[in-house]
């Protein structure tokens, strides 16, 4: 597969996880700037990408996404300790 470029890749999302996609793309987009993303219906398409590169991207995209889901459902227990912190 060396050389050998596809044309467009998907990297499925689970359904729980896609509410979390855009945020996670913004990261993903840093990390691979030369690689052109698009939300698909059921994950991320990926544009122009070497096949040997698949794997390593998915990895990359899908522990993004992971991340973004767990930085915004910890959001409000961050803030609230924040604010009893800070309360006086």
């Amino acid at each position: 597969m060396g050389n050998c470029v596809l044309e467009k890749a998907t990297i499925d999302i689970p359904q729980s996880f896609r509410r979390f996609v855009e945020g996670a793309l913004l990261r993903v987009q840093i990390q691979y700037p030369a690689l052109r993303f698009q939300v698909a219906p059921n994950g991320i398409e990926v544009a122009a990408l070497p096949a040997d590169h698949l794997d390593d991207l998915r990895k990359n995209v899908l522990h993004a996404v992971y991340r973004e889901k767990i930085y915004a459902e910890t959001l409000p227990l961050r803030q609230a300790l924040i604010d009893a912190v800070t309360a006086k």
